[in-house]
């Protein structure tokens, strides 16, 4: 569903109490003649204002995280290839050249030479070459080099971990050397959200360090980085010189804010403060596009999961957690509670991602089987539980409400589960160091149309303080079938590698419970033109006009 949205449903209590306070807002407004249809409170029409659901973290390519992040960090750095966000309606977006014009793989899939673009520039002059590329694969990877920056290091295994070795060719050619077949190395280096591939100009780092780089911010992007002023903006200038005429910015000047209220984004679009919003509630899209704003949704390549802690009991044995699995009522909750803006999700293969079934179904929903499996396992009469939860980052909205569903839903076989909320960041480090003591799980959205996300999650080599595998879930069969689909030379053998890891991880160990697959929602003044909502969570702003 794209474009105007017209007649999603009954209007819930939620919204009618938010936007009662939003209406009066509206009208003492227009009282005071501060609203203007066509015009945003801006100095110049060819300035974008777009609000994100919170605050980003460093602007540094290889340190940065979050999708939240990513959104900036794409437009200001680039890598050997890129994803096209310019084209909708599909599934996978295609990975193209960047800084790389091509690439040739040796048959045994272990070299990869790279082919640079010539005449490139970083914003600050200095030129693109294969030493600028080593620099930055030096910073990453190399312990004795003098700018190695080892959060660096930490942060991007999933793209440098079957790295062997790398090489300066000639001036323009950069070769890379590979300890073992990696099925899908050229799509890991066109992702973010959790570090990147991304090339930062070596002047910066010789200048201000690693610890300071981000704060400057120097790539070859379409957008140059021209002011941060943390918990308010982030403003990024046009980049004339770019060097692919079809994606030199058709504005001025980028400026990035985050909002983390989801009703403050809303007015503020609606009072023409900003241009365009990330992630509106699933109950203003109706409101929004009756106030003549132009909402545009479409599934994105992630997924939301339980991550269960293994360890703890009751849940340490399989079938109380299958019984959870089944005891959530997915298509309610995107029926209902989303209202209409996102589909059920049974696997670990994410939507977008290799593998991904939309067909797969294992368990069904189905409570009184729940309540039957519990009391197989010793637990008639249910038991108390722990959730850790955030309210999220980019892409989530309202997620505690997620969390109440689920609370709902286990309430009925017994189940009591209580709630506790973290911020973002605080929320990221405490699943980086494995669950606290006595939780029993812990809820983010993850997936990308690379597999390399569950390396980071359900690998036994990911286990805390090496990954994200928070609940402890250590199946070696697991850390095998990854390393084998990795190695794949085909994609049916990679997807068939992959399916047999669905396969144990839901069926047969219930290590993890997913929910539902969000949709990308994005909200804007019909003055804006060009946006494109690609299946990521990311997108080119580049291409984006404002009349």
């Amino acid at each position: 569903m794209r474009g105007w949205l017209k007649g999603m449903g009954r209007v819930s209590p939620t919204w009618l109490c938010r936007h009662t306070v939003g209406f009066l807002a509206l009208v003492a407004l227009a009282a005071g003649s501060l609203i203007v249809a066509d015009k945003p409170a801006q100095a110049q029409d060819k300035t974008i204002v777009l609000a994100v659901e919170g605050e980003p973290s460093r602007l540094d390519p290889h340190t940065h995280v979050l999708w939240l992040t990513y959104r900036e960090t794409f437009h200001i750095y680039e890598s050997f290839v890129q994803q096209d966000l310019t084209i909708k309606d599909v599934d996978r977006p295609p990975v193209i050249p960047a800084l790389a014009t091509s690439w040739d793989i040796s048959e045994d899939k272990l070299q990869y030479t790279f082919h640079l673009r010539q005449g490139v520039t970083f914003h600050d002059g200095t030129p693109w070459n294969a030493d600028v590329a080593k620099f930055n694969f030096d910073r990453v990877l190399d312990k004795d080099f003098e700018h190695f920056y080892p959060l660096a290091n930490a942060f991007n295994g999933w793209w440098h971990g079957d790295i062997e070795s790398y090489e300066v060719v000639d001036e323009y050619t950069f070769r890379v050397n590979m300890k073992q077949p990696n099925s899908e190395f050229i799509r890991r280096l066109s992702q973010g959200g959790f570090g990147s591939s991304g090339m930062i100009s070596p002047k910066v780092v010789e200048t201000h360090g690693n610890e300071e780089a981000h704060l400057h911010g120097v790539g070859t992007g379409p957008f140059k980085l021209t002011e941060r002023v943390f918990g308010e903006k982030i403003v990024m200038e046009r980049n004339a010189d770019y060097w692919d005429p079809n994606r030199i910015p058709r504005v001025d000047r980028l400026i990035i804010r985050g909002i983390p209220d989801v009703a403050t984004r809303e007015l503020a679009l609606l009072t023409g403060e900003v241009d365009i919003i990330a992630t509106p509630s699933p109950d203003s899209t109706d409101f929004l596009a009756s106030q003549g704003m132009v909402v545009d949704m479409a599934p994105i390549t992630t997924i939301y999961n339980l991550w269960v802690n293994t360890r703890l009991k009751p849940l340490d044995d399989p079938r109380v957690r299958r019984a959870l699995y089944m005891a959530i009522d997915r298509e309610g909750l995107c029926k209902y509670l989303r209202r209409g803006q996102c589909s059920p999700a049974y696997s670990i293969l994410n939507y977008g991602g290799p593998g991904h079934d939309p067909d797969y179904q294992p368990f069904p929903y189905d409570p009184a089987r729940a309540k039957e499996l519990l009391a197989e396992a010793g637990y008639p009469d249910g038991f108390d539980v722990r959730v850790d939860w955030t309210p999220g980052g980019a892409g989530d909205v309202n997620t505690v409400a997620d969390a109440e569903w689920i609370q709902r839903d286990w309430a009925r076989i017994g189940v009591n589960l209580s709630i506790e909320l973290f911020e973002i960041s605080t929320y990221m480090d405490t699943m980086s160091q494995g669950m606290r003591e006595g939780t029993g799980f812990m809820q983010l959205s993850w997936g990308e149309s690379a597999f390399h996300w569950l390396d980071a999650v359900i690998s036994p080599a990911a286990l805390p303080p090496n990954g994200f595998n928070a609940g402890y879930y250590d199946n070696p069969r697991i850390g095998e079938l990854l390393s084998m689909a990795r190695a794949a030379l085909t994609e049916e053998e990679m997807v068939a590698h992959l399916r047999e890891i669905q396969r144990i991880v839901i069926e047969e160990d219930t290590a993890f419970i997913p929910t539902h697959s969000p949709w990308g929602v994005y909200a804007m003044r019909p003055n804006l033109k060009g946006f494109v909502l690609a299946p990521q969570h990311w997108h080119d702003m580049a291409i984006v006009d404002k009349e």
